[in-house]
């Protein structure tokens, strides 16, 4: 990760990186609860994340409002987790055990987790990687759970390796905040079950979606960071960012790509409808997201022919585990435009880089906030809350942006677009925080497409162009609704 400093030793969590067991605890902690006539919610489980048994077991009788010891929660809980391990195979991560492997051929590896000394010892038995760890240290063997960097600092000092030479494999943002106060590099390996709190990715130095993906020659003296995280380079605040979206070629190509595809764009939309475009002063200069509607998967590229070239257009999606698949997604990879991710797995925090990496170039952000196509004019489905998140990450405005028109595709037909007055942002991406931004731009979004009237459908051609490329979630497009019904179909003009 740093040829500078080359790795002593590596330390690894337990629960979530070498075994999927996140969601077994929070299982056992639900049942303890209902047991007891109490409920369970994910800020109880993120309020004993990290923390070592003498901690949990006080914070879950606090919370819960038990007439109970914190010895006997804790001893009830545990026993649940070893009675999973006792009757079920032990939830293993693909390919872990064998990476693991692997690295400790290379370096000396270490155990520091949260869990019970029991647990841990089940777990390795089960996994069978007991004899892999001649260090193996609990939370509840020091004063401090996690974030507190105790059990981290100990684990160096029996591997007698100087903390600023070892690398930290962790899946929560509370493990991840102990290493760093240890003094260690962090690599966040994020848990599909459960995964971390945000913002864990900008504290870890690295981040990779499996350790099965790692290179253990990656983590040896001489080599960079990039090899096993990606390509990467630091943004103005020194944190690891990738480099734009699209393929690896070199930057004039990129950009003659992005200049080509956005005047074939241009040329092709207007030879076919009519664009009108109403606001245009609102767009900002610099950053931003563009939240639109989504009637067509032709909306991306009537945007293309309308928005300005400057500052570079991007868009988020789609979901796809190979971009490589399919003759619009071949297209979107070769212009460099789109910022894909993989519904398959936890690509979140990987996508969030690459949002990120699209602002650092100065480019803007445009994302269907419904996050599937209707055939409504007037509607607007409720809104994801990616814009949002996004935006407030990295302090960026939101712009509601209507595309009207595209529901049915007609040579000559007028295809409008309304910009929206800009959606300024500013604090944390907190939960209250972007539920209420996204609810704003619902807001204005649902002012800019209500009232429009919807269209009959064109001739065979109109028709089959219109549904080229589109993937209705219900199969094919969805018939009339009552409400369509009643509202006004405009006269082919």
């Amino acid at each position: 990760m740093d040829g500078t400093s080359p790795v002593a030793a590596v330390i690894f969590d337990l629960d979530g990186v070498l075994v999927d067991s996140e969601a077994w605890w929070d299982e056992v902690r639900a049942e303890f609860a209902r047991a007891h006539g109490r409920p369970w919610s994910s800020d109880d489980r993120d309020a004993v994340m990290g923390a070592n048994s003498r901690e949990w077991a006080s914070t879950i009788r606090e919370r819960l409002g038990l007439d109970l010891s914190d010895d006997e929660v804790q001893r009830s809980i545990v026993d649940g987790v070893l009675a999973r391990y006792a009757r079920e195979p032990a939830p293993a991560i693909d390919g872990v055990a064998e990476s693991v492997r692997r690295i400790a051929a290379h370096h000396p590896v270490a155990i520091a987790s949260s869990s019970h000394p029991e647990v841990i010892g089940a777990a390795l038995r089960a996994t069978g990687l007991a004899e892999v760890f001649a260090v193996v240290v609990s939370s509840d063997e020091v004063e401090h759970g996690k974030p507190a960097p105790d059990v981290y600092l100990e684990a160096a000092r029996r591997l007698s390796a100087p903390p600023d030479r070892i690398v930290v494999f962790e899946d929560s943002i509370n493990g991840v905040r102990a290493a760093r106060a240890a003094g260690m590099r962090v690599v966040l390996v994020p848990n599909a079950s459960i995964p971390p709190a945000l913002g864990a990715d900008d504290l870890a130095d690295a981040v990779v979606q499996r350790i099965a993906d790692l290179d253990p020659a990656t983590l040896a003296p001489g080599t960079g960071r990039s090899a096993d995280v990606g390509r990467t380079s630091p943004d103005s605040t020194g944190a690891p960012v990738p480099e734009l979206p699209g393929p690896p070629i070199h930057p004039w190509r990129r950009t003659l790509r992005y200049w080509l595809s956005r005047s074939v764009v241009w040329l092709l939309a207007r030879a076919y409808v009519r664009l009108r475009v109403d606001g245009r002063e609102h767009l900002p200069a610099g950053p931003a997201v563009y939240c639109f509607n989504h009637l067509n998967w032709a909306d991306p590229f009537v945007l293309m022919a309308t928005l300005p070239f400057r500052p570079r257009l991007y868009f988020f999606g789609p979901k796809e585990e190979n971009m490589a698949a399919g003759g619009r997604n071949r297209l979107m990879l070769w212009t460099g435009s789109a910022v894909p991710y993989r519904p398959g797995k936890n690509d979140l925090l990987e996508a969030t880089r690459r949002v990120r990496a699209v602002f650092a170039a100065g480019g803007v952000l445009a994302i269907a906030g419904e996050g599937r196509i209707h055939a409504g004019e007037a509607e607007l489905l409720p809104l994801n809350e990616g814009a949002a998140y996004f935006a407030l990450r990295s302090g960026v405005p939101i712009v509601p942006l209507a595309v009207n028109g595209t529901s049915w595709l007609r040579l000559g037909r007028r295809v409008r677009i309304r910009i929206g007055e800009p959606i300024a942002t500013s604090g944390r991406p907190t939960r209250e925080a972007v539920a209420a931004l996204t609810d704003e731009t619902w807001t204005r979004l649902h002012d800019l497409v209500s009232g429009h009237p919807d269209y009959r459908p064109p001739g065979p051609f109109g028709r089959w162009l219109t549904e080229l490329f589109n993937d209705w979630p219900e199969g094919e497009r969805p018939t009339a609704s009552g409400i369509l019904q009643a509202r006004t179909v405009k006269p082919e003009p």
